[in-house]
């Protein structure tokens, strides 16, 4: 058994109270990543209102996690029928598969909970996504898990310590935070280590890749269906929120990309360039 799956592990199923019943008087997400937060909108809002709205962009971003998560696990099984059963990088692949799929029990059951539909990827993105379901078994690969799972446990974060958190919420971002500093240095160490084995051409089209997704993956976090919930269209709540979504994403993501930069993932001139487009990289940080 390897020093990774020997590591206390958490059962979605009963290590959260679902029996006890949702509380609607508290918030689902920390307001500080609520999309309206901080707006003339926001401070104008029922203190209703404004649960309702946090309760569907946490919906949404739970959809989003347990959807990409679910996606990405393949790529660990594909890791695991190329290599065999007995190497060292396939079991820690199986590791890999049964903790992603407890992040996808875990939100996936938050949003059952909620009684609130699941929030699905915008027409147009649902096929660039499933792409993930195809990249090749490198830095990409790695790369991308931390982009959804990191950025979003950092959107999460707050949750653990405020009181006017909803319990099921709090307790399933505490489980999941357990075992995430582990999950993710791993990650951090197989990119690197991708990037040592690969040659200049790999290293080129894994980055190309990457980058590519970054601008679909960092975008998905929450629909913005989520404005009808309190009377407001999708492009009305776009346009308002567009300030404050690209505030949220650079902070979710500023650790995750400082990372991708000092291990080369970022380099070369149209990798650059489409970074610059996520709005997560600005122009001065790559000269």
């Amino acid at each position: 058994m390897s020093a990774r799956s020997s590591a206390v592990q958490y059962d979605p199923h009963v290590d959260i109270d679902w029996e006890s019943p949702w509380r609607s008087e508290q918030f689902a997400l920390p307001q500080e990543s609520v999309t309206l937060y901080g707006t003339r909108v926001w401070a104008k809002l029922a203190g209703s209102d404004q649960r309702t709205l946090a309760l569907h962009e946490a919906v949404s971003r739970w959809s989003t996690v347990a959807y990409l998560s679910a996606i990405l696990t393949g790529n660990q099984l594909r890791r695991v029928a190329e290599e065999g059963l007995n190497s060292s990088d396939s079991r820690n692949a199986l590791d890999e598969v049964s903790k992603s799929s407890r992040t996808t029990i875990t939100f996936g059951r938050l949003v059952r909970a909620t009684d609130l539909a699941p929030y699905k990827p915008p027409r147009g993105t649902a096929t660039a996504v499933k792409l993930l379901s195809f990249l090749p078994l490198g830095a990409a690969s790695h790369a991308s898990m931390l982009l959804v799972e990191e950025t979003f446990a950092r959107t999460m974060a707050a949750a653990v310590t405020d009181p006017g958190i909803e319990p099921h919420v709090r307790q399933a971002v505490r489980i999941h935070r357990f075992e995430c500093d582990e999950r993710f240095e791993f990650a951090r160490s197989e990119v690197l280590a991708a990037q040592r084995k690969s040659n200049r051409i790999s290293r080129a089209y894994n980055r190309l890749l990457l980058a590519v997704l970054a601008n679909v993956i960092l975008r998905l976090g929450v629909s913005f269906e989520v404005y009808r919930s309190i009377g407001i269209g999708p492009m009305r709540g776009a346009l308002i929120s567009r300030r404050r979504r690209a505030a949220i994403r650079r902070r979710d993501a500023a650790a995750t990309v400082a990372f991708l930069d000092s291990a080369g993932m970022l380099d070369g001139a149209v990798t650059a360039a489409l970074w610059r487009l996520t709005g997560v990289v600005q122009s001065d940080e790559r000269q």
